[in-house]
């Protein structure tokens, strides 16, 4: 295997850890950084600043090294390979780069099909619509698996090159970076007799792929059933909506907000909601089968009550926009999660070996579609 040099395209943001937790894709380039420097094969990786501010991790922190994160200059003649990854770099770099032969991936992410879809829908956030300025400067497309059925073709078509599906890697090394308190109280506790559960739902409510609606109803369809078992029941990422006619609708007519049980609340970061408020957590998707969500609460070993056909045998699974199986699924969880916990856990376990960005085959299939350009 020949070795190369590969860079990861990012932008910071001002905030803790150059706003790493308030983007999916700013940590999937922490996992593929992670990746590559696992491999024997990778001389060098560095991620390429290509925003605004500038940012350095302090040493140690992620196993990113002091000086990996660089501007374009710094390594343009070095490179043989680029992943574009959300912020994309100019495209006189991205010509430069093309003209002295580094070959230039397009890792998708996200599903800018639906996100365009509802920038023409709704022009006030025409912002997350995809620009085609660089349509011509990639060699390749990678994308995860959840956006394939609805993305892929779509890409294809206006990019013109092949697109290639890749796993999604994730690790817990996000959790290094919570505070002490948050890292000691985080991990499932099986619940004291009589005890009562506290529900989250924690979609972010930015598009139609996940938002607090079927979630809010799998709660409500749970809650009419056996409505002495639950304490509480947060529904995050909402309160911004409490001045919109819909949404104060749509939460007056589910008894369980009606009688103070469901309450509407701000945003909080995941490893810190789980570690401090709640013991399980319900979610939803449409075409976004795959988000980190999921493995931070996997990972924990608590109940993740979900729709997601990519992990129909970890946590509890629900049909499609079905609240009545959501609400089966939930009071499932409630009822076994205690007693079946330590398979829960051995099942997670490999999920989360085939999910690290060290795992040899994953590295191992990256690379052979590298070489392959």
């Amino acid at each position: 295997m020949k070795r190369y040099n590969v860079a990861i395209s990012m932008d910071f943001m001002e905030g803790a850890f150059g706003g790493i937790f308030t983007n999916g894709l700013r940590q999937n380039n922490i996992f593929l950084y992670r990746m590559f420097r696992a491999s024997a094969n990778c001389n060098k990786v560095w991620i390429l600043n290509s925003g605004t501010h500038e940012y350095k991790f302090e040493d140690g922190v992620l196993g990113i090294e002091p000086d990996a994160i660089v501007r374009f200059d710094a390594i343009k003649d070095d490179l043989d390979y680029l992943l574009v990854v959300g912020t994309r770099p100019g495209p006189d770099q991205l010509k430069y780069l093309r003209d002295r032969g580094c070959k230039i991936i397009f890792y998708k992410g996200g599903n800018s099909a639906i996100l365009s879809m509802e920038g023409v829908a709704d022009p006030d956030i025409d912002k997350y619509g995809e620009r085609y300025f660089d349509r011509d400067l990639y060699d390749t497309i990678w994308m995860t698996p959840q956006h394939m059925r609805s993305y892929a073709g779509w890409a294809k078509t206006i990019y013109r090159i092949p697109v290639h599906e890749v796993p999604q890697v994730w690790d817990s090394s996000l959790l290094e970076l919570q505070d002490e308190m948050t890292r000691g109280s985080y991990g499932y506790k099986k619940k004291k007799r009589g005890e009562k559960w506290k529900i989250g739902v924690t979609d972010p409510n930015i598009t139609v792929m996940k938002t607090v609606h079927m979630p809010a109803l799998v709660c409500e369809a749970a809650y009419r059933k056996r409505p002495a078992a639950f304490e509480k029941i947060y529904i995050t990422n909402s309160l911004q909506f409490m001045q919109d006619a819909h949404f104060i609708s749509f939460m007056e007519a589910l008894s369980a907000a009606v009688k103070g049980v469901m309450s509407v609340e701000q945003r909080f970061m995941l490893f810190d909601f789980l570690a401090k408020h709640v013991q399980a957590i319900v979610t939803h998707h449409w075409e976004n089968g795959l988000n980190y969500l999921y493995y931070e609460v996997l990972y924990g070993n608590y109940p993740l009550i979900h729709n997601s056909e990519f992990l129909a045998d970890y946590g509890y699974y629900y049909k499609d926009f079905d609240a009545e199986d959501g609400a089966r699924a939930l009071l499932e969880a409630m009822r076994v999660h205690d007693r079946n916990l330590d398979q829960y856990k051995a099942r997670n376990a490999e999920l989360f070996a085939r999910l690290n960005p060290a795992a040899k085959d994953t590295i191992r299939l990256h690379e052979k579609l590298m070489y392959a350009i």
